[in-house]
């Protein structure tokens, strides 16, 4: 990232001596370390290896607010420096990135932290969550599936075959779902900023307060309500999986409303509305994150949260061109989107939410 960003600015500070194209090839840099996504990955397996169970959600949640705090914070900031020398942005983002890769080369290795727990590994998976009498064809019996220890004279497991043994516990199938479909319903959102434009007359300028009413809304979710629920009900001695099974309903249910209300908005405050309502439902990835973890072992979390990203990424890939040719129906000449990629969304998460009703905790 630091790289990509430095050779953006050194092509613009050039200013025509080179080939303004050249921009595109700071993706190779991203290519090669991986970026934003794989050091997310990274601190997400650092959080699982070093937090308990009872308190991951809760640090994920934490984790999960930042962008959303940066979101209201570098947009007046940049302002400000940006009336100073329009260069100072950018270096303040570049010395920001290197305090970064400092704090890293700081940081003590997570897997030396606490020892893994004996109980807490998938070739001994936590208890079930899933009721005996309402167990669908999509989550069969886990113990009619012999999961057992691998010899040692056994070849090193690969990526492929570590995700596949994961794969073998049921509910773990449905927190994989949800990562690769929820991106696949949220990129609708990057379509609310010309829907707003086109249907709504407002200036391109003038989104941003779209972009500050979601932000609003997702850290209010992430960095007060979501660890604050946690910590009370943890208190009072509510499983872990239960907890985050609970969270992640509750946010299918108001994104999907979030974007029923997006879809149905005929004056510009329902847009912000709409969007405040889809920012309060942030909690899916932390509380997802907290209930898929709680069901592997820590020796499995770099590979669960590299496949989590992967996952992610294609659900984007595939979520754009389907989102974009929904958002294209209705628009013509001095008429905008039907919004029917909201309705898509919304529709989504509904059928995450009825499927994660599925899922029973055992007391």
């Amino acid at each position: 990232m630091l790289l990509s960003l430095a050779w953006i600015v050194l092509i613009c500070w050039l200013d025509g001596r080179v080939p303004i194209r050249l921009i595109w090839l700071s993706s190779l840099f991203i290519f090669i370390g991986g970026g934003q996504r794989v050091a997310k990955a990274m601190l997400f397996t650092i959080v699982s290896d070093a937090v308990d169970a009872s308190h991951r959600t809760r640090y994920m949640s934490f984790l999960s607010s930042i962008p959303h705090i940066t979101t209201l914070i570098t947009p007046p900031l940049s302002a400000i420096l940006m009336r100073i020398s329009i260069w100072l942005p950018f270096e303040a983002a570049i010395g920001a990135l290197a305090l970064t890769y400092v704090l890293i080369l700081l940081m003590p290795e997570s897997s030396e932290l606490e020892p893994p727990d004996e109980h807490d590994s998938v070739t001994h998976p936590a208890p079930d969550i899933l009721a005996e009498d309402q167990r669908p064809l999509l989550f069969p019996d886990p113990h009619s599936i012999p999961i057992a220890q691998p010899a040692p004279s056994q070849k090193p497991s690969t990526w492929y075959t570590e995700i596949l043994h994961l794969l073998r516990i049921p509910t773990l199938r449905f927190c994989f779902l949800v990562f690769f479909v929820a991106p696949v319903a949220l990129v609708a959102k990057a379509f609310v900023y010309q829907h707003a434009s086109e249907s709504f007359s407002w200036e391109m300028s003038t989104t941003t307060w779209l972009r500050v009413s979601q932000a609003v809304g997702a850290s209010l979710v992430t960095l007060f309500a979501l660890p604050t629920l946690n910590a009370l009900l943890h208190r009072r001695g509510l499983q872990a999986q239960r907890l985050d099974l609970g969270i992640l309903r509750g946010s299918f249910l108001i994104a999907a409303v979030g974007f029923a209300v997006l879809w149905q908005a005929r004056v510009s405050w329902m847009l912000v509305l709409a969007l405040f309502i889809c920012g309060l439902s942030e909690a899916i990835q932390p509380a997802n994150q907290g209930l898929a973890t709680s069901l592997i072992g820590r020796e499995y979390n770099a590979r669960f949260f590299t496949t989590v990203a992967v996952l992610e990424t294609v659900g984007k890939l595939a979520g754009g061109p389907l989102q974009s040719s929904l958002f294209s129906i209705g628009r013509r000449e001095g008429h905008g989107s039907l919004g029917l990629n909201f309705l898509a969304s919304s529709v989504i998460f509904g059928v995450l939410f009825v499927l994660a009703l599925v899922v029973r905790v055992k007391k």
